[in-house]
């Protein structure tokens, strides 16, 4: 299916509850993107600077582990020191695999991290690449599209905008501002429907998404963090200072 026509297809999901996700394949081979938000919870455990230490260390095995076995393509943190502490990005054929992968994380079973799994994840082709080595990292802004329930335009306005929204992610790809950028077709009562990943810093992409036409509209709310992940994993982001 083309990626214009998907949108439109997923984001009339927004108008009607009886969407599913198995009517529209994210991938018609092959295996399809999960996103993964990772969040400090409200009465994350205490725990010591050597308990601390130890524990991000297992953090990081398990994350170097995940990718080696070819499951794990994207992971970084959050950098504004917010209650959002990361992403993880899986290539799977399940979402039931991915939840049993991310549980796998040591954090997430000490309970200082808390995962909410979003998919599939519809990208562009191409977009994400699986390099031999990331050890060095470059920056990058990344929004999450937040549903905004008082909006509700109609079936028609909201197919336009999607079309226009679609462009827009396409042409700031085109112009070397957006690395990737995709809608979530399994869609649940939480407001996450997407997430864009912008290759210039914050205060450029404030201006970029806010420029978005399904945001002008206040269709969906975007969400900016600044965000670091391993060199040659996306188009080039901004250098490290």
């Amino acid at each position: 299916m083309h990626r214009f026509a998907l949108f439109l297809l997923l984001m009339g999901s927004l108008a009607f509850d009886g969407f599913s996700a198995a009517q529209v394949p994210a991938e018609r081979n092959g295996l399809q993107y999960f996103f993964v938000l990772l969040k400090r919870p409200a009465k994350a455990p205490q725990l010591s600077k050597e308990e601390g230490a130890k524990l991000q260390e297992a953090h990081m095995a398990n994350i170097r582990k995940l990718h080696s076995e070819h499951k794990l393509v994207i992971a970084g943190p959050f950098t504004d020191g917010t209650a959002l502490r990361g992403i993880f990005v899986f290539h799977a054929d399940s979402r039931v695999l991915v939840e049993d992968w991310t549980h796998t994380d040591p954090a997430v079973q000490a309970g200082g991290l808390v995962a909410e799994v979003y998919g599939p994840w519809v990208v562009e082709r191409g977009a994400i690449y699986e390099p031999e080595s990331s050890e060095a990292m470059e920056r990058y802004t990344l929004v999450l599209m937040n549903a905004e329930n008082s909006s509700s335009p109609s079936l028609a306005n909201l197919m336009d905008l999607m079309t226009q929204h679609a462009t827009f992610v396409h042409d700031q790809i085109m112009a070397g501002k957006i690395a990737v950028g995709g809608e979530f077709l399994a869609q649940d009562s939480r407001p996450l429907r997407g997430v864009i990943i912008f290759r210039v810093g914050a205060d450029e992409s404030t201006k970029l998404i806010q420029a978005d036409p399904i945001v002008t509209a206040g269709v969906l709310k975007a969400e900016i963090h600044p965000w670091i992940t391993g060199k040659g994993v996306l188009a080039p982001g901004q250098p490290m200072p």
